[in-house]
Protein backbone atom coordinates (compact mmCIF):
# COMPACT_ATOMS: atom_id res chain seq x y z
CA UNK A 1 0.00 0.00 0.00
CA UNK A 2 1.21 3.46 -0.75
CA UNK A 3 2.18 5.88 2.06
CA UNK A 4 2.20 9.50 2.52
CA UNK A 5 4.97 10.69 5.03
CA UNK A 6 2.88 12.74 7.65
CA UNK A 7 6.03 14.11 9.73
CA UNK A 8 5.70 17.80 10.12
CA UNK A 9 1.42 17.92 10.23
CA UNK A 10 0.73 20.45 13.48
CA UNK A 11 -2.43 19.79 15.53
CA UNK A 12 -2.82 22.01 18.94
CA UNK A 13 0.64 23.27 19.00
CA UNK A 14 2.07 19.61 19.08
CA UNK A 15 3.85 17.59 16.20
CA UNK A 16 1.39 15.14 14.95
CA UNK A 17 3.25 12.44 12.83
CA UNK A 18 -0.50 11.20 11.46
CA UNK A 19 -3.81 12.54 10.33
CA UNK A 20 -6.83 12.14 12.29
CA UNK A 21 -9.78 10.34 10.53
CA UNK A 22 -13.14 10.99 10.58
CA UNK A 23 -15.56 8.95 8.62
CA UNK A 24 -19.38 10.23 8.55
CA UNK A 25 -21.48 7.83 7.07
CA UNK A 26 -25.22 9.43 6.41
CA UNK A 27 -28.48 6.87 6.43
CA UNK A 28 -30.38 6.96 2.82
CA UNK A 29 -28.55 9.86 1.13
CA UNK A 30 -28.58 10.05 -2.58
CA UNK A 31 -26.82 12.35 -4.83
CA UNK A 32 -29.65 14.50 -5.41
CA UNK A 33 -29.74 15.39 -1.74
CA UNK A 34 -26.85 17.11 -1.57
CA UNK A 35 -27.41 20.87 -2.57
CA UNK A 36 -23.48 20.48 -4.85
CA UNK A 37 -25.05 17.74 -6.94
CA UNK A 38 -28.58 18.94 -7.57
CA UNK A 39 -27.20 22.26 -8.61
CA UNK A 40 -24.69 20.96 -11.15
CA UNK A 41 -27.50 18.66 -12.58
CA UNK A 42 -30.91 20.83 -12.51
CA UNK A 43 -29.06 24.08 -12.74
CA UNK A 44 -31.28 25.34 -9.95
CA UNK A 45 -30.84 25.96 -6.43
CA UNK A 46 -31.62 23.01 -4.14
CA UNK A 47 -35.24 22.70 -2.13
CA UNK A 48 -33.09 22.22 0.99
CA UNK A 49 -29.63 23.81 1.27
CA UNK A 50 -26.68 21.36 2.41
CA UNK A 51 -24.41 23.79 2.72
CA UNK A 52 -21.79 22.55 5.08
CA UNK A 53 -21.43 19.24 3.21
CA UNK A 54 -21.09 21.26 -0.11
CA UNK A 55 -18.33 23.21 1.41
CA UNK A 56 -16.26 19.83 1.98
CA UNK A 57 -17.01 18.89 -1.65
CA UNK A 58 -15.18 22.28 -2.36
CA UNK A 59 -12.43 21.84 -0.03
CA UNK A 60 -11.10 18.60 -1.03
CA UNK A 61 -12.52 15.89 -3.27
CA UNK A 62 -15.30 14.21 -4.98
CA UNK A 63 -16.04 11.02 -6.74
CA UNK A 64 -17.87 10.94 -9.28
CA UNK A 65 -18.56 7.30 -9.47
CA UNK A 66 -18.79 6.24 -5.70
CA UNK A 67 -20.62 3.30 -4.88
CA UNK A 68 -22.11 2.07 -1.30
CA UNK A 69 -20.82 -1.54 -0.94
CA UNK A 70 -24.87 -2.25 -0.63
CA UNK A 71 -28.25 -0.53 -1.44
CA UNK A 72 -29.48 -1.46 1.81
CA UNK A 73 -28.04 -0.38 5.66
CA UNK A 74 -26.87 -3.53 6.94
CA UNK A 75 -24.70 -5.39 4.48
CA UNK A 76 -22.96 -1.62 3.73
CA UNK A 77 -22.67 -1.47 7.41
CA UNK A 78 -20.56 -5.09 7.68
CA UNK A 79 -18.14 -4.03 4.87
CA UNK A 80 -17.43 -0.44 5.90
CA UNK A 81 -15.90 -2.27 9.19
CA UNK A 82 -14.54 -4.97 7.01
CA UNK A 83 -13.41 -3.74 3.43
CA UNK A 84 -15.15 -6.50 2.11
CA UNK A 85 -18.19 -6.93 -0.17
CA UNK A 86 -21.60 -8.63 2.29
CA UNK A 87 -20.91 -11.91 0.59
CA UNK A 88 -17.75 -12.93 2.29
CA UNK A 89 -19.41 -12.41 5.92
CA UNK A 90 -18.54 -16.16 7.58
CA UNK A 91 -22.17 -16.76 8.70
CA UNK A 92 -23.03 -16.39 5.24
CA UNK A 93 -25.12 -13.34 5.56
CA UNK A 94 -24.73 -11.33 2.36
CA UNK A 95 -27.77 -9.30 2.93
CA UNK A 96 -26.99 -8.11 6.11
CA UNK A 97 -27.00 -8.74 9.89
CA UNK A 98 -29.64 -6.86 11.54
CA UNK A 99 -30.47 -7.93 14.44
CA UNK A 100 -28.54 -6.69 17.67
CA UNK A 101 -27.82 -10.13 19.50
CA UNK A 102 -27.00 -12.00 16.41
CA UNK A 103 -23.29 -12.56 15.40
CA UNK A 104 -21.93 -9.87 12.90
CA UNK A 105 -20.15 -12.40 10.93
CA UNK A 106 -17.08 -10.36 10.96
CA UNK A 107 -14.77 -13.54 12.70
CA UNK A 108 -12.94 -15.27 12.14
CA UNK A 109 -12.37 -14.25 8.66
CA UNK A 110 -12.57 -10.50 8.89
CA UNK A 111 -11.06 -7.69 10.46
CA UNK A 112 -12.04 -4.05 10.94
CA UNK A 113 -10.97 -0.63 10.41
CA UNK A 114 -11.20 0.16 14.27
CA UNK A 115 -8.98 -2.74 15.14
CA UNK A 116 -6.25 -1.66 12.12
CA UNK A 117 -6.34 2.36 13.22
CA UNK A 118 -5.29 0.78 17.23
CA UNK A 119 -2.87 -1.51 16.06
CA UNK A 120 -1.32 1.62 14.60
CA UNK A 121 -1.78 3.40 17.65
CA UNK A 122 -4.91 5.38 17.02
CA UNK A 123 -7.80 6.40 19.58
CA UNK A 124 -11.04 4.84 18.03
CA UNK A 125 -14.22 6.02 18.90
CA UNK A 126 -17.49 5.15 17.48
CA UNK A 127 -21.17 7.12 17.72
CA UNK A 128 -24.53 6.30 15.93
CA UNK A 129 -26.19 3.93 14.18
CA UNK A 130 -24.38 0.33 15.07
CA UNK A 131 -26.49 -1.87 12.14
CA UNK A 132 -23.63 -4.90 12.55
CA UNK A 133 -25.51 -7.28 15.22
CA UNK A 134 -23.89 -7.45 18.35
CA UNK A 135 -24.78 -9.18 21.91
CA UNK A 136 -27.53 -7.70 23.76
CA UNK A 137 -28.61 -8.91 27.10
CA UNK A 138 -30.32 -8.19 30.71
CA UNK A 139 -27.19 -8.18 32.75
CA UNK A 140 -28.83 -8.94 35.69
CA UNK A 141 -29.89 -12.18 34.45
CA UNK A 142 -27.48 -13.30 31.78
CA UNK A 143 -30.59 -13.57 28.97
CA UNK A 144 -30.50 -12.31 26.24
CA UNK A 145 -32.91 -10.17 24.88
CA UNK A 146 -33.64 -12.33 21.62
CA UNK A 147 -35.16 -14.77 24.31
CA UNK A 148 -37.29 -12.15 26.51
CA UNK A 149 -41.07 -12.64 25.78
CA UNK A 150 -41.72 -8.98 24.83
CA UNK A 151 -45.35 -9.82 25.78
CA UNK A 152 -44.71 -10.27 29.69
CA UNK A 153 -41.70 -7.90 29.74
CA UNK A 154 -42.46 -4.47 31.49
CA UNK A 155 -40.91 -1.83 33.15
CA UNK A 156 -38.30 -2.50 35.06
CA UNK A 157 -34.96 -1.79 36.14
CA UNK A 158 -32.59 -2.81 33.63
CA UNK A 159 -28.65 -3.40 33.27
CA UNK A 160 -27.13 -4.67 30.26
CA UNK A 161 -24.43 -5.20 28.48
CA UNK A 162 -23.94 -4.54 24.27
CA UNK A 163 -21.10 -6.50 22.61
CA UNK A 164 -20.50 -4.55 19.70
CA UNK A 165 -18.78 -1.57 18.68
CA UNK A 166 -16.08 -1.69 21.78
CA UNK A 167 -15.67 -5.44 20.91
CA UNK A 168 -14.51 -4.63 17.05
CA UNK A 169 -12.07 -2.29 18.03
CA UNK A 170 -13.53 0.80 19.21
CA UNK A 171 -12.20 2.35 22.62
CA UNK A 172 -15.15 4.42 22.81
CA UNK A 173 -18.52 3.63 21.52
CA UNK A 174 -22.06 5.43 21.90
CA UNK A 175 -24.29 3.32 19.77
CA UNK A 176 -27.88 3.05 18.45
CA UNK A 177 -27.96 -0.49 17.80
CA UNK A 178 -30.45 -0.27 14.82
CA UNK A 179 -30.85 3.48 14.09
CA UNK A 180 -34.13 5.17 15.38
CA UNK A 181 -36.49 2.66 12.50
CA UNK A 182 -35.84 -0.46 15.02
CA UNK A 183 -35.84 -1.24 19.02
CA UNK A 184 -34.01 -1.43 20.82
CA UNK A 185 -34.84 2.71 21.24
CA UNK A 186 -32.39 3.60 23.53
CA UNK A 187 -28.25 4.28 23.76
CA UNK A 188 -25.46 1.91 24.82
CA UNK A 189 -22.49 3.58 25.97
CA UNK A 190 -19.48 1.68 26.40
CA UNK A 191 -21.72 -1.69 25.85
CA UNK A 192 -24.00 0.07 29.15
CA UNK A 193 -27.57 0.93 28.75
CA UNK A 194 -27.23 5.23 28.80
CA UNK A 195 -30.21 6.42 30.56
CA UNK A 196 -31.20 9.25 28.57
CA UNK A 197 -32.80 11.30 31.61
CA UNK A 198 -32.46 10.35 35.68
CA UNK A 199 -36.18 8.92 35.72
CA UNK A 200 -35.90 6.91 32.84
CA UNK A 201 -36.89 3.14 33.09
CA UNK A 202 -36.00 0.27 30.14
CA UNK A 203 -39.15 -1.57 29.17
CA UNK A 204 -41.66 -1.90 26.05
CA UNK A 205 -41.95 1.34 24.03
CA UNK A 206 -44.46 2.35 21.27
CA UNK A 207 -45.44 5.27 18.60
CA UNK A 208 -48.42 6.20 20.54
CA UNK A 209 -45.97 8.48 23.38
CA UNK A 210 -42.35 7.58 21.95
CA UNK A 211 -42.36 8.46 18.04
CA UNK A 212 -41.07 5.47 17.19
CA UNK A 213 -42.66 5.24 13.85
CA UNK A 214 -45.66 4.95 12.94
CA UNK A 215 -45.49 1.09 10.91
CA UNK A 216 -44.43 -0.01 14.10
CA UNK A 217 -47.79 -1.92 17.00
CA UNK A 218 -47.73 0.00 20.36
CA UNK A 219 -45.22 -1.15 22.70
CA UNK A 220 -43.90 -3.57 20.18
CA UNK A 221 -40.59 -3.22 21.08
CA UNK A 222 -38.27 -2.42 23.74
CA UNK A 223 -36.00 0.82 24.82
CA UNK A 224 -36.14 4.03 27.00
CA UNK A 225 -38.94 5.14 28.97
CA UNK A 226 -37.89 8.62 27.27
CA UNK A 227 -37.54 7.84 24.22
CA UNK A 228 -37.42 10.28 21.48
CA UNK A 229 -35.89 10.48 17.96
CA UNK A 230 -35.83 14.53 17.65
CA UNK A 231 -33.14 14.40 19.77
CA UNK A 232 -30.85 11.85 18.73
CA UNK A 233 -29.08 14.38 16.46
CA UNK A 234 -28.55 16.69 18.67
CA UNK A 235 -27.28 14.22 21.26
CA UNK A 236 -25.23 12.26 19.17
CA UNK A 237 -23.14 15.48 17.62
CA UNK A 238 -22.95 16.77 21.13
CA UNK A 239 -20.88 14.01 22.11
CA UNK A 240 -18.95 13.67 19.36
CA UNK A 241 -17.46 16.98 19.80
CA UNK A 242 -16.98 16.73 23.08
CA UNK A 243 -14.84 13.45 22.99
CA UNK A 244 -12.98 15.48 19.61
CA UNK A 245 -12.48 18.59 22.37
CA UNK A 246 -10.95 16.31 25.15
CA UNK A 247 -9.01 14.09 22.99
CA UNK A 248 -6.94 16.54 21.42
CA UNK A 249 -6.79 18.59 25.15
CA UNK A 250 -5.53 15.20 26.67
CA UNK A 251 -3.89 13.35 23.96
CA UNK A 252 -2.62 15.70 21.47
CA UNK A 253 0.05 13.39 19.83
CA UNK A 254 -2.03 10.41 19.29
CA UNK A 255 -4.31 10.82 16.05
CA UNK A 256 -7.75 9.19 16.31
CA UNK A 257 -10.20 7.63 14.17
CA UNK A 258 -13.54 8.30 14.56
CA UNK A 259 -16.50 6.58 12.86
CA UNK A 260 -19.63 8.53 12.85
CA UNK A 261 -23.01 6.92 11.72
CA UNK A 262 -25.75 9.48 11.98
CA UNK A 263 -29.47 8.75 12.26
CA UNK A 264 -30.47 11.29 9.09
CA UNK A 265 -32.37 10.74 7.31
CA UNK A 266 -33.51 7.42 7.89
CA UNK A 267 -37.59 7.48 8.73
CA UNK A 268 -39.24 8.06 10.83
CA UNK A 269 -38.30 12.03 10.36
CA UNK A 270 -38.47 13.65 13.17
CA UNK A 271 -36.11 16.57 13.25
CA UNK A 272 -35.07 18.55 16.42
CA UNK A 273 -36.72 21.78 16.93
CA UNK A 274 -33.33 23.31 16.90
CA UNK A 275 -29.87 22.44 16.96
CA UNK A 276 -27.44 24.39 18.59
CA UNK A 277 -28.72 27.57 18.04
CA UNK A 278 -30.56 26.85 14.09
CA UNK A 279 -33.93 26.33 13.59
CA UNK A 280 -34.51 23.10 12.24
CA UNK A 281 -38.18 21.67 12.55
CA UNK A 282 -40.47 23.40 9.94
CA UNK A 283 -37.57 25.52 8.33
CA UNK A 284 -37.82 23.56 5.10
CA UNK A 285 -41.32 22.19 3.03
CA UNK A 286 -41.58 18.99 5.08
CA UNK A 287 -39.90 16.98 8.15
CA UNK A 288 -38.22 14.90 5.36
CA UNK A 289 -36.38 18.29 4.34
CA UNK A 290 -35.79 19.07 7.93
CA UNK A 291 -34.12 16.15 8.30
CA UNK A 292 -31.18 16.95 5.18
CA UNK A 293 -31.17 20.08 7.28
CA UNK A 294 -30.42 18.23 10.39
CA UNK A 295 -28.02 16.25 8.82
CA UNK A 296 -25.94 19.01 7.56
CA UNK A 297 -26.29 20.71 10.94
CA UNK A 298 -24.40 17.54 12.26
CA UNK A 299 -21.40 17.60 10.15
CA UNK A 300 -20.83 21.35 10.33
CA UNK A 301 -20.81 21.20 14.13
CA UNK A 302 -17.74 18.50 13.64
CA UNK A 303 -16.20 20.54 11.05
CA UNK A 304 -16.34 23.11 13.57
CA UNK A 305 -14.49 21.78 16.31
CA UNK A 306 -12.41 20.29 14.58
CA UNK A 307 -11.83 24.09 13.00
CA UNK A 308 -11.73 25.29 16.97
CA UNK A 309 -9.59 22.41 18.15
CA UNK A 310 -7.07 23.12 15.30
CA UNK A 311 -7.37 19.31 14.03
CA UNK A 312 -9.26 20.33 10.90
CA UNK A 313 -5.87 20.53 8.75
CA UNK A 314 -4.69 17.54 9.61
CA UNK A 315 -7.92 15.33 9.55
CA UNK A 316 -8.95 12.91 7.24
CA UNK A 317 -13.09 13.59 6.69
CA UNK A 318 -14.91 11.36 4.71
CA UNK A 319 -18.52 12.31 3.68
CA UNK A 320 -20.45 9.47 2.38
CA UNK A 321 -24.25 7.17 2.43
CA UNK A 322 -24.85 3.43 3.61
CA UNK A 323 -26.88 3.43 0.48
CA UNK A 324 -28.77 5.30 -2.18
CA UNK A 325 -31.59 7.96 -1.57
CA UNK A 326 -35.54 7.26 -0.73
CA UNK A 327 -37.93 6.30 -3.38
CA UNK A 328 -41.01 7.95 -4.24
CA UNK A 329 -42.94 6.87 -0.90
CA UNK A 330 -40.68 8.86 1.23
CA UNK A 331 -39.50 11.62 -0.67
CA UNK A 332 -42.24 14.09 0.19
CA UNK A 333 -40.01 16.65 -1.07
CA UNK A 334 -41.04 15.11 -4.54
CA UNK A 335 -43.42 18.09 -5.42
CA UNK A 336 -40.89 20.60 -4.97
CA UNK A 337 -38.57 19.18 -7.50
CA UNK A 338 -36.17 17.10 -4.92
CA UNK A 339 -35.08 13.96 -6.47
CA UNK A 340 -32.60 12.36 -3.84
CA UNK A 341 -31.39 10.20 -6.61
CA UNK A 342 -30.01 12.59 -8.85
CA UNK A 343 -32.00 11.34 -11.96
CA UNK A 344 -30.89 7.76 -11.84
CA UNK A 345 -32.89 5.06 -11.96
CA UNK A 346 -34.33 3.27 -8.81
CA UNK A 347 -33.41 3.95 -5.38
CA UNK A 348 -33.21 2.55 -1.72
CA UNK A 349 -32.88 -1.17 -2.53
CA UNK A 350 -32.77 -1.54 -5.66
CA UNK A 351 -30.44 -2.69 -7.91
CA UNK A 352 -30.10 0.21 -10.15
CA UNK A 353 -27.72 3.10 -10.59
CA UNK A 354 -30.33 4.89 -7.38
CA UNK A 355 -29.75 1.93 -5.21
CA UNK A 356 -25.93 1.90 -4.63
CA UNK A 357 -24.73 5.70 -6.50
CA UNK A 358 -23.69 7.55 -3.29
CA UNK A 359 -21.97 11.20 -2.39
CA UNK A 360 -18.31 10.29 -1.12
CA UNK A 361 -16.17 13.24 -1.04
CA UNK A 362 -12.83 13.75 1.19
CA UNK A 363 -11.15 16.46 2.60
CA UNK A 364 -7.60 17.00 4.27
CA UNK A 365 -6.14 20.24 3.90
CA UNK A 366 -2.41 19.52 4.23
CA UNK A 367 -2.93 16.84 1.16
CA UNK A 368 -5.84 17.44 -1.09
CA UNK A 369 -6.50 20.11 -3.14
CA UNK A 370 -9.53 21.94 -2.76
CA UNK A 371 -11.63 21.20 -5.71
CA UNK A 372 -10.52 17.92 -7.19
CA UNK A 373 -12.91 15.29 -8.75
CA UNK A 374 -11.90 11.48 -9.71
CA UNK A 375 -13.61 9.29 -12.07
CA UNK A 376 -12.19 6.63 -10.38
CA UNK A 377 -14.41 3.79 -9.63
CA UNK A 378 -14.87 3.68 -5.38
CA UNK A 379 -16.64 1.84 -3.04
CA UNK A 380 -16.91 3.42 0.05
CA UNK A 381 -15.70 0.49 1.97
CA UNK A 382 -12.37 1.71 0.35
CA UNK A 383 -12.43 3.86 3.48
CA UNK A 384 -10.67 0.66 5.59
CA UNK A 385 -7.63 0.29 2.91
CA UNK A 386 -6.95 3.89 3.51
CA UNK A 387 -6.59 3.49 7.45
CA UNK A 388 -4.88 1.00 6.81
CA UNK A 389 -2.64 2.81 4.80
CA UNK A 390 -2.33 5.75 6.93
CA UNK A 391 -2.36 3.49 10.71
CA UNK A 392 -0.21 0.55 9.84
CA UNK A 393 0.76 -0.17 6.52
CA UNK A 394 2.32 -3.12 7.29
CA UNK A 395 -1.18 -5.02 8.20
CA UNK A 396 -1.71 -8.19 6.68
CA UNK A 397 -3.79 -7.24 3.50
CA UNK A 398 -5.52 -11.27 3.19
CA UNK A 399 -8.06 -9.70 5.26
CA UNK A 400 -9.09 -7.05 3.41
CA UNK A 401 -9.74 -8.05 -0.09
CA UNK A 402 -12.35 -5.51 -1.47
CA UNK A 403 -11.32 -1.94 -0.20
CA UNK A 404 -8.79 0.02 -2.95
CA UNK A 405 -6.45 2.36 -1.01
CA UNK A 406 -7.14 6.00 -2.06
CA UNK A 407 -4.15 7.65 -0.58
CA UNK A 408 -2.52 7.91 -4.16
CA UNK A 409 -5.22 9.49 -5.87
CA UNK A 410 -6.27 12.11 -2.42
CA UNK A 411 -2.83 13.18 -3.05
CA UNK A 412 -3.00 13.38 -6.93
CA UNK A 413 -0.36 10.73 -7.18
CA UNK A 414 -0.47 7.44 -10.26
CA UNK A 415 -2.80 5.35 -9.15
CA UNK A 416 -1.02 1.20 -9.18
CA UNK A 417 -4.15 -0.18 -8.04
CA UNK A 418 -7.76 -0.14 -8.84
CA UNK A 419 -11.63 -1.79 -8.75
CA UNK A 420 -11.34 -4.39 -11.89
CA UNK A 421 -15.26 -4.61 -11.13
CA UNK A 422 -17.78 -3.01 -9.33
CA UNK A 423 -20.22 -5.51 -7.44
CA UNK A 424 -23.40 -5.37 -6.23
CA UNK A 425 -26.83 -6.64 -4.67
CA UNK A 426 -30.02 -5.22 -4.28
CA UNK A 427 -32.19 -6.21 -1.21
CA UNK A 428 -33.13 -9.09 0.81
CA UNK A 429 -36.66 -9.61 -0.58
CA UNK A 430 -36.09 -9.31 -4.56
CA UNK A 431 -32.11 -10.73 -4.81
CA UNK A 432 -30.65 -9.33 -8.05
CA UNK A 433 -27.00 -8.79 -8.74
CA UNK A 434 -24.57 -6.60 -10.66
CA UNK A 435 -21.14 -6.39 -11.98
CA UNK A 436 -19.58 -3.19 -13.58
CA UNK A 437 -16.65 -3.37 -15.47
CA UNK A 438 -15.38 -0.03 -16.98
CA UNK A 439 -18.69 1.51 -18.40
CA UNK A 440 -20.69 -1.84 -18.97
CA UNK A 441 -22.87 -2.84 -16.14
CA UNK A 442 -24.58 -6.34 -16.25
CA UNK A 443 -27.85 -7.34 -13.68
CA UNK A 444 -28.37 -10.72 -12.82
CA UNK A 445 -31.55 -12.35 -11.11
CA UNK A 446 -31.01 -15.12 -8.60
CA UNK A 447 -31.04 -16.75 -5.19
CA UNK A 448 -30.39 -14.98 -2.56
CA UNK A 449 -26.81 -16.33 -2.32
CA UNK A 450 -26.56 -15.29 -6.07
CA UNK A 451 -23.97 -18.11 -7.16
CA UNK A 452 -25.96 -21.32 -7.76
CA UNK A 453 -27.51 -22.62 -11.74
CA UNK A 454 -30.27 -19.53 -11.09
CA UNK A 455 -28.33 -16.58 -11.90
CA UNK A 456 -29.71 -15.21 -14.92
CA UNK A 457 -28.68 -12.11 -16.99
CA UNK A 458 -30.80 -9.62 -17.04
CA UNK A 459 -30.06 -6.29 -18.28
CA UNK A 460 -26.31 -5.14 -20.11
CA UNK A 461 -26.25 -1.19 -19.99
CA UNK A 462 -23.72 0.68 -21.24
CA UNK A 463 -23.66 3.48 -18.38
CA UNK A 464 -21.41 6.07 -19.73
CA UNK A 465 -24.24 6.30 -22.70
CA UNK A 466 -27.24 5.29 -20.84
CA UNK A 467 -26.72 6.09 -17.04
CA UNK A 468 -30.23 5.92 -16.17
CA UNK A 469 -30.45 2.57 -17.22
CA UNK A 470 -33.31 3.27 -19.83
CA UNK A 471 -34.72 -0.52 -20.37
CA UNK A 472 -34.66 1.04 -24.33
CA UNK A 473 -31.23 0.40 -24.54
CA UNK A 474 -30.94 -2.62 -22.80
CA UNK A 475 -28.27 -4.50 -24.56
CA UNK A 476 -28.58 -7.77 -22.50
CA UNK A 477 -30.70 -9.96 -25.70
CA UNK A 478 -28.73 -8.20 -28.59
CA UNK A 479 -26.54 -11.15 -30.35
CA UNK A 480 -23.52 -8.35 -30.74
CA UNK A 481 -23.25 -8.26 -27.09
CA UNK A 482 -23.71 -11.88 -26.24
CA UNK A 483 -20.09 -12.52 -25.85
CA UNK A 484 -19.61 -9.71 -23.71
CA UNK A 485 -22.41 -11.33 -21.68
CA UNK A 486 -21.02 -14.34 -21.47
CA UNK A 487 -17.80 -12.91 -19.79
CA UNK A 488 -19.31 -10.77 -17.50
CA UNK A 489 -21.34 -13.52 -16.36
CA UNK A 490 -18.50 -15.77 -15.85
CA UNK A 491 -16.40 -13.16 -14.37
CA UNK A 492 -19.01 -12.57 -11.92
CA UNK A 493 -19.35 -16.35 -10.90
CA UNK A 494 -15.82 -16.83 -11.11
CA UNK A 495 -15.12 -14.09 -8.04
CA UNK A 496 -17.89 -15.17 -6.36
CA UNK A 497 -17.37 -19.23 -6.48
CA UNK A 498 -13.13 -18.61 -5.97
CA UNK A 499 -13.11 -15.63 -3.17
CA UNK A 500 -10.38 -14.12 -4.42
CA UNK A 501 -9.63 -10.39 -4.12
CA UNK A 502 -11.55 -7.44 -6.09
CA UNK A 503 -9.31 -5.18 -6.05
CA UNK A 504 -5.93 -5.59 -8.10
CA UNK A 505 -2.70 -3.86 -8.83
Amino acid sequence: MATIPFAGCAANNSTQRRPNVVVFMADDIGLGDIGFYHADRTGHDPVVPTPNIDQLIRDGIHFSNAYAPSSLCAPTRFSMLTGNYPYRNSRDKPFGVWLPWNDPGIEPKNTTSARIAQKGGYATAFFGKWGCGGELRNAKTGQPMSEIDLGEFEFEDFESLYKAANYHGFDYALELPRGIQSGPFAFFENGNWMPLEDGSRFGRVGPDQHLVGASLPPHSEVGDSNWNPATVGPLLAAKATEYIRSHTTDNPLQPFFMYYCSQGIHVPHVPSKTFGDKPIAKTTPSSHGDMLAELDAQVGALIDCLKETHSYTDTLFVFTSDNGGLGSRWNSLAEFGHDGTNGLRGAKGAIYEGGARVPFSCTWPTVIASGSESNELVVAHDIVATIAAIADPSSPTDQVMDSLDLLPILSGKSVKESHSVILQQSNKDNSYYAIRRGKWKLIFSGSKRGIDEGLQPIALFDLANNPGEHESLNKVGDAAYQDLVLELSNLYLELRESGRATVVS
